[in-house]
């Protein structure tokens, strides 16, 4: 499993970068956040900490998570 944020939810309050163990995260300019998925270990913080609900995780193309 991958995180995945979705640009249209994101607001760009860094909190998901803070708190992923393995750094995958990046602030894009406009201030929206991307997982980097080969630095992404699946482990769901970002999933667990997002207010607007943004990050979800995929497997193999089906989304869990706050769908």
């Amino acid at each position: 499993m991958k995180a995945y944020i979705d640009p249209e939810k994101c607001i760009g309050c860094g909190a998901c970068i803070a708190e992923c163990p393995e750094h995958a995260i990046i602030m894009l300019p406009g201030f929206r956040s991307e997982v980097q998925a080969a630095k992404c270990n699946g482990c769901g913080h970002c999933v667990e900490l997002c207010h607007r609900k943004a990050p979800v995780l995929r497997d193999e193309g089906i989304m869990l998570g706050h769908g």
